[in-house]
């Protein structure tokens, strides 16, 4: 019966609840804790009230294996057995859990006495009879799931047996028992036969050195027994410490006690203490097996007593081994000569320490006599100095380093003599990984990573796929759907046979030194063997292996790594690395994926892994990462779902920092499937012919996206002819076919000679080096173009046809125009096709050709022409007239006009007035600036009235730094200026000295120079100004020109405006530009959206509100801006100031009219106002085209959204036909208005940049291009359309000070070129105002493509050379493994 109180007894009925199960592949019987039900539940409710009110916490050194203690999990306190302590880290065991559980000293506690009068909660079991079916006694995926899911349960189980010794019970459950067998994963053992194997199973683990039977009866000695209340302190010691030591005892290189020498004579003394305790006792001491690692107290052969653990007990001679703790050595003593310890003997911390010489190793044979002899003689009882590398908790030792005479190494010195040094004198903290060279162009699939560049090193194989491979695999670990780790179905058997092998090899092994990094290791969690490749170490004994097989990176202790055999290295390591494959952006190496893509992605993975549904992988590109480690970008489907298409919708916009982030390099180019469908049929033409298997198609209906791409590849080879580029390359490149034009292109292969494979033809060709050129990291628009040619091969052919079928079917059919058949598809992306030309199938005619049927004079292609090879150099003017008129011959010449109709194949529809000549933005460079001015060709004007930007800038408003004022913002402000309740300025009450500095500053008489006189100005010119009434100067901004002699400015710093003379005006000094405008203009927020003009007594009642301009402080919220106005609620002595409309009498009836109704004429409403600005925020993304390009600096923005612009031109229309042309003299610069654009006689908002005579120079402001028309072709706009938007918005690149450099004078052709009518994708980096306008520094991307980054090569910076060599240099490395 059991002796545990309140527990069942063997052979008793009972019910428990399974609160956790022990689950592993490897370990036969099934394991788990169960909760008994029993009448003391109410005793086990106080329990865990009472222990939430711990004793003392641990304090350092406290704690040791064994002790009964709290430990306090997720804020709940438990009782818990110490299993090991590491310094502050210690693992306990939580016996009402059945769970170890690592925690720290803080969360550990003393508990009562009382506290553990209760047996556990939960008792551990073992499921009787039951054992897996399996011929290798390991449990199935699909047990181990039906075990994982018994956890919660509550199940009626017989008590089979108890084992009292190891607090075991063996329960039979029926219902369990019964649904394993039915399920075909256990077999039912007798109940005699589980018995006996689960007391051997038992006896193995726990390795007794006595008969189970006899272990806890035997005893030596009568008396006082040996106890383990107290336990020694060992003082741990940091990596890297150097201590003066005594050697006190040497067992062999790895095995070394060295005393810290500053304890000597306190440890002698202790020795002398402990004799005169010890000897004048006369009772022997009783001791058991049970007993070993107590601490105790042993006579030594000189007579002393020194402090010892208990080590062997022999029973038969009455005699014990004991280690002396103090100096290292071991003893065979008589039991008479051992004593318990007394308390205070463990005051003194243990400072001797078992070291191991570090780089030192045996080589696998162990240590000889005289090397063991060799090294005492080096060091026993010698003074040394020890350097403390690192601990090893697991083996117990601490590696050293050691020094002796003269700092002489004596590692080294022991090393050498004997020649067991390790390797290259490397310890296992240099591992890390290396790799061999490779080429992707070897015939096996496979690649090797390696742990050095020694051959004899050991190896292991990598999976290679070619892009287009369709597999079949498993998903074996996921960190992102950036990065995750797959392995092929097919060879899960040959990984199952594998991991048996190695589990039964290495369950007993040993550890040794290795000096590779390609190793097996043991997995942290579950104590199994992998395959494994050391990638990093770390300063403590441990490094991060990555487990080959499954794709899974583990931090793990260097004891846990073990050599690998040679036979263990023939399987290539069976999880490839992948990264999920982006349809809409190809180019994003990493995506920003939202959380919900990343939920929806695991959710995909485990679906199918539960419902044992096998996922088609899909291999679209390869590409490395700048540690060269290697990514397939893949697809992943299963019959029902595509997870890229399900995730399409679920990548974030990527911000334009990320780009900045780590860098990926592709290894190939981008394969696609073209959606082309098994049992459809295709228009193609064959491109190229290897054989009847072997042959490469492109789609008619990618003909355009050929066209284009070639078109975009010869425009960069160009560029690239004409700047130094390097003459390395990587795998990718752009070749020069025999007809003299550029090509994408794959170097196969650089010695004897280089080849290059023509991706979007099939041609692999011999080629020259100076036919090569290397595809810059910016053409990712041209990267992003999926391969063209299709590999293909026919239907129903022998792959042994005689070489005169292959010879005929390469002569027939290349450069001919077929209509194909999909017949079906191989794993590697291969079509099989029927060919057909009109009637005729060329299967057919090969089969008779294979059988001597066919008549020599039969042929598909043309029979009175020549066939066009891929060497041809006709044009594809040649072509379009040849007999089966290609649509597009990829390597040939086209003509100019040929361009030209791309060009038009390319463009949008045009939308007036962008495009008011649809061949402008790609006719010849030359063409640009003789073309007829546009709203689309400000930068080609030649407009004396527009200014031109000089060499020697004048400095504009947007080069003053922008305030920093955010929504919601409260500040206690001035006003300084103004004209309305929706016109006014405020400056911070805070700034009010910066601001007295600053005009201190400008009126100092020593700033100025008669060198600061300005002769010219230009509207937006930022200067300093002096203001007649009171003569001081300040910082302005011109905003109007009254005549060549006189500006109407606005002073930045306050926000009133004057005329001044051109001969008040000096340069800003440099210094000014570092501090904003301190002015901020703003608009009341109750008088926001009127129309008209206010009433003056309006004006005046907030006038009055506001209190004197200058004087009275206010509080401001700021509510919203609008392009460079701020919406503001203003609060006086706490009192809202509020727009409130006044009523005046009409002087014809005496009745009311509203403030609304006050009468102005259309002319003067219209003049006075300005458009409204489009609202920014700092981050926000917008797809938009760009309308106009003044330079490579300045360039205007249209939403691509184009319907409020739809609008507008309709409004506009009607407004302008109708209008009549009267009271144009009130018109003035800055004024809203609508003219006629000569060019397509439409009407277009426009704002008036200058006046000269009869003619105005105009800004179209929906476009952001200027003209010069008479003014008889303008009219005045009607209100109603100045209150929406601009739809052009000014723009700059981030990125680029004009300060510290400048554009090439072809940097505004360049831009032109990457952005004509192509949609982008615009953040907004930076927000800052120029003429009262906003301008938005902006990063645009194009297609994948970033144009900050592709125009950097344009830019010349102040002092450096124009185009560095990082720049435009790339990845040019010879491709390599991990």
């Amino acid at each position: 019966m059991s002796s545990i109180q309140g527990l069942p007894t063997k052979r008793s009925e009972t019910t428990i609840v399974i609160t956790k199960v022990h689950i592993h592949p490897l370990c036969e019987l099934v394991e788990f804790w169960a909760k008994f039900s029993h009448d003391g539940a109410a005793d086990y409710l106080s329990l865990v009230k009472n222990i939430q009110s711990p004793g003392n916490l641990f304090k350092e050194f406290e704690g040791n294996p064994g002790d009964q203690c709290l430990a306090q999990k997720d804020g709940v306190w438990y009782r818990a057995s110490v299993v090991s302590r590491n310094g502050p880290q210690y693992v306990v065991f939580l016996i009402d859990k059945g769970i170890t559980y690592s925690t720290i000293t803080t969360m550990l506690a003393w508990g009562r006495k009382e506290y553990f009068y209760l047996p556990p909660e939960v008792e551990f079991c073992v499921l009787a009879n039951v054992l897996p079916a399996s011929p290798d006694n390991r449990w199935s995926p699909v047990a181990l799931e039906f075990l994982k899911s018994l956890t919660g349960k509550s199940v009626e189980v017989h008590v089979q047996d108890i084992l009292m010794l190891h607090r075991v019970f063996v329960l039979h459950i029926p219902y369990i028992a019964q649904q394993m067998y039915e399920m075909g994963f256990a077999r039912k053992l007798p109940a005699e036969m589980f018995q006996d194997f689960l007391l051997a199973s038992l006896q193995c683990k726990s390795g007794p050195t006595l008969p189970l039977e006899r272990q806890s009866f035997i005893s030596l000695g009568t008396g006082e027994r040996l106890h383990k209340k107290e336990m020694y302190m060992y003082p741990e010691l940091q990596a890297g410490t150097v201590e003066t030591v005594v050697v006190t005892e040497v067992t062999n290189p790895l095995r070394i006690f060295c005393q810290l020498k500053v304890f000597s004579q306190e440890l002698k003394k202790l020795s002398e203490q402990l004799t005169q305790c010890c000897d004048g006792r006369t009772a022997t001491c009783t001791i058991g097996p049970e007993m070993i690692g107590f601490p105790c107290s042993a006579r030594g052969p000189d007579g002393k007593w020194y402090r010892s653990v208990l080590q062997q007990v022999f029973p038969a001679n009455k005699v014990v081994e004991v280690l002396n703790v103090d100096y290292g050595t071991k003893q065979i003593v008589q039991v008479e000569n051992v004593r318990p310890l007394a308390s205070e003997f463990f005051r003194m911390p243990v400072v001797t320490y078992n070291c191991s010489l570090h780089g030192i190793i045996d080589k696998g044979v162990g240590w000889t006599t005289a090397q063991i002899d060799y090294l005492r003689a080096l060091l026993l009882f010698k003074t040394i100095i020890a350097k403390f590398e690192y601990q090893s908790i697991t083996e117990g030792v601490y590696y050293v380093t050691l020094y002796g005479d003269e700092n002489s190494n004596i590692n080294n010195l022991f090393g050498s003599k004997e020649s067991c040094l390790l390797q290259c004198e490397k310890t296992l903290g240099d591992y890390a990984i290396r790799s061999h060279g490779h080429n992707r162009n070897n015939t096996s699939p496979q690649n090797t990573v390696s742990g050095g560049s020694e051959q004899n090193l050991p190896t292991f194989k990598e999976q290679m796929f070619s892009i287009g491979s369709v597999l079949d695999v498993n998903v074996s670990y996921i960190e992102s759907p950036n990065d995750f780790w797959c392995q092929l179905v097919q060879s899960v058997g040959h990984l199952k046979l594998l991991m048996y092998d190695m589990e039964t090899y290495y369950r007993n092994s040993e550890f040794q030194p290795l000096a590779e990094t390609a190793c097996v290791a043991r997995h942290p969690e579950n104590g199994m063997w992998y395959r494994a490749l050391i990638v990093h170490k770390h300063k403590t004994p441990h490094v991060d292996v990555l487990f080959i097989d499954y794709g899974q990176t583990e931090t793990v202790n260097i004891l846990d790594l073990r050599k690998i055999k040679q036979e263990f290295l023939t399987l290539p390591g069976q999880a490839f690395r992948c990264s999920l494959f982006n349809p809409v952006d190809p180019t994003s190496a990493i995506n920003d994926w939202t959380e919900e893509a990343v939920d929806r992605f695991h959710s995909f993975v485990d679906t199918a892994a539960n419902n044992f549904v096998i996922l088609k992988c899909t291999i679209y590109a390869v590409m490395y990462s700048e540690q060269k480690i290697m990514f397939n970008i893949v697809n992943l489907e299963t019959p029902f779902e595509s997870i890229c298409t399900s995730l399409v919708n679920l990548v974030q916009s990527a911000p334009s920092n990320v780009l900045s982030g780590p860098s990926f390099r592709l290894d190939t180019y981008y394969y696609a499937t073209h959606n082309v469908k098994i049992g459809t049929e295709e228009q193609v033409t064959v491109t190229s012919v290897k054989n009847v298997s072997h042959f490469y198609c492109q789609l008619k209906r990618n003909a355009d996206v050929l066209e284009e791409l070639q078109l975009k590849v010869a425009n960069l080879c160009e560029q690239l002819l004409t700047i130094k580029i390097p003459s390395v390359f990587g795998t990718l490149c752009f070749a020069r076919y025999t007809d003299g034009h550029w090509y994408r292109g794959q170097i196969k292969a650089t010695k004897p000679s280089v080849l290059v494979h023509f991706v979007d033809y099939g041609d692999t060709l011999e080629i020259d080096k100076a036919d090569l050129l290397p595809i810059p990291k910016e053409a990712s628009d041209i990267m992003a173009v999926p391969v063209q040619a299709v590999l293909c091969s026919l239907s129903d052919i022998p792959d042994n046809v005689p070489p005169e079928a292959n010879s005929w079917f390469e002569t027939s059919s290349t450069e001919c125009d077929f209509r194909a058949l999909i017949v079906a598809k191989e794993p590697d992306g291969k079509l099989i096709v029927e060919l057909y030309q009109g009637k005729v199938q060329v299967n057919t005619k090969i089969k008779r050709l294979f059988e001597h049927e066919m008549e020599t004079e039969e042929s598909i292609a043309r029979s009175t022409e020549p066939t066009v090879k891929p060497a041809s150099k006709k044009s594809l003017e040649d072509v379009k007239h040849s007999t089966y008129n290609n649509s597009f011959v990829p390597k040939s010449q086209m003509t100019n006009d040929e361009s030209d109709s791309v060009n038009k194949k390319m463009r949008p529809p045009p939308k007036s007035p962008k495009y008011s000549d649809p061949h402008h933005f790609k006719s010849n460079k030359q063409d640009h600036r003789q073309h007829t001015p546009s709203p689309t060709t400000e930068s080609w004007i030649d407009d004396n009235s527009v200014p031109q930007p000089k060499i020697n800038k004048v400095p504009k408003l947007a080069d003053l730094p922008s305030k920093s004022i955010t929504r919601g913002m409260v500040a206690d402000v001035y006003i300084s200026h103004c004209n309305s309740p929706q016109s006014f300025y405020v400056q911070f009450v805070e700034e009010q000295n910066d601001i007295f500095s600053i005009v201190e500053k400008l009126n100092d008489p020593g700033t100025s120079s008669k060198s600061d006189t300005i002769t010219e100005v230009h509207l937006g010119d930022l200067v300093q100004a002096e203001y007649s009434d009171d003569l001081f100067w300040y910082r302005a901004v011109v905003k109007e020109k009254q005549d060549k002699a006189t500006v109407l400015v606005e002073f930045v710093d306050f926000g009133n405006t004057a005329i001044v003379p051109v001969s008040k005006m000096r340069k800003l000094d440099k210094t000014f530009l570092t501090l904003p405008a301190y002015s901020t203009h703003c608009l009341l927020e109750s008088a926001a959206g009127l129309e008209k003009v206010l009433d003056p007594e309006v004006v005046s009642a907030f006038e009055s509100a506001i209190g004197n301009v200058g004087e009275t402080q206010l509080k401001c919220k700021f509510i919203q801006q609008s392009g460079t106005v701020w919406k503001v609620s203003l609060q006086g002595n706490g009192v809202e100031i509020e727009y409130k409309p006044t009523s005046v009498k009409s002087q014809s009836d005496g009745t009311q009219s509203q403030v609304k109704e006050l009468p102005s004429t259309k002319a003067t409403d219209s003049c006075s106002l300005r458009f409204k600005q489009q609202d920014f925020q700092d981050g926000q993304q917008l797809e938009v085209y760009i309308a106009s390009i003044t330079d490579a600096q300045r360039f205007w923005c249209q939403s691509a959204d184009t319907r409020e612009l739809d609008r507008i031109a309709e409004s506009v229309a009607k407004a302008g036909n109708s209008a009549d042309p009267k009271n144009l003299e009130l018109l003035s610069v800055g004024s809203p208005c609508i003219a006629l654009f000569s060019e397509d006689q439409h009407w277009y908002r426009a704002e008036i940049l200058n006046k000269t005579g009869d003619e105005v120079s105009l800004l179209f402001v929906d476009y952001g291009n200027a003209s010069q028309i008479k003014l008889s072709d303008v009219r005045q706009i009607p209100p109603q359309l100045i209150q929406t938007p601009v739809q052009a918005f000014l723009c700059e690149l981030e990125g680029f000070d004009s300060s510290k450099g400048s554009w090439e004078t072809s940097a505004a052709d360049e831009l032109l070129m990457l952005t004509a009518d192509k949609l982008l994708k615009l953040t907004v980096s930076k927000l800052t105002k120029e003429d009262a306008k906003t301008k938005c520094y902006v990063q645009l991307e194009c297609e994948g493509q970033v144009i900050n980054e592709s125009m950097r090569e344009f830019w010349k910076s102040t002092g450096s050379e124009v185009l560095k060599e990082s720049e435009t240099s790339i990845e040019t490395q010879p491709l390599n493994p991990r």
